[in-house]
């Protein structure tokens, strides 16, 4: 997944199986990739920028592989507390005003089966971990306050909680990287805004982070 500097969930059904919350809970809607056992809550009532159009979005890209991923993506979406959100908001690296919820599930090309590491999860959106050991070209001001192991049934990878400042504005970055146990699938899960909008809504950002579910296929 490349992101354009300028970042980056189809509405389902509600899943009354899923024990992440009971179906009672009208407060919430659910995602889901069954397939490939990917499940999570957002505020119901949330925008949804659907799979059409980010795989729309995501096609006008001109980076080098971008084609040959695209055509490997299991399922994305994205959900916004912002109405009038849109593919291609989800797809800049513009911090945005509200909270953006975006999961991606995609399968590896050939060269990256049995290579990604650690850090490749980390850098999912930026280049973290070339700021964190100084080699990149530019460096801006950024923090982490998380960075650990993350384990679910499907895969491992790394949580990851950071901010950077990019034209001014300061943006937090919530953010899950996960390969899958057999290594051939990658899931992205993010959840992001600027910094003062996130402290703001932490909590109910924490809460949909912790409702993210990765099982694996079955």
């Amino acid at each position: 997944m490349v992101f354009r500097r300028g970042l980056g969930l189809v509405a389902v059904a509600t899943l009354c199986s899923l024990v992440l919350t009971g179906c009672a809970q009208s407060s919430q809607q659910y995602g889901s990739d069954s397939k490939d056992g990917v499940y999570f809550a957002v505020p119901n009532g949330w925008h949804t920028i659907s799979t059409k159009d980010l795989n729309h979005e995501e096609s006008l890209s001109t980076a080098q592989g971008a084609a040959e991923r695209l055509a490997l993506v299991h399922y994305q979406i994205a959900f916004s507390a912002q109405s009038k959100f849109s593919a291609s908001d989800v797809l800049s690296l513009t911090a945005p005003e509200q909270p953006v919820v975006y999961v991606r599930v995609r399968g590896l090309t050939n060269d990256e089966i049995q290579q990604v590491s650690y850090n490749d999860l980390r850098n999912l959106v930026v280049p973290l971990s070339t700021w964190e050991d100084g080699t990149a070209s530019s460096i801006p001001v950024y923090n982490v306050s998380t960075d650990e192991e993350a384990v679910q049934k499907g895969g491992r990878g790394v949580h990851t909680v950071f901010n950077f400042t990019s034209n001014g504005v300061s943006q937090t970055l919530n953010q899950t990287g996960l390969l899958s146990n057999d290594h051939h699938m990658l899931v992205m899960f993010i959840a992001r805004c600027t910094t003062a909008c996130y402290t703001k809504n932490q909590s109910m950002i924490e809460k949909i982070v912790k409702s993210f579910t990765f099982r694996g296929s079955n």
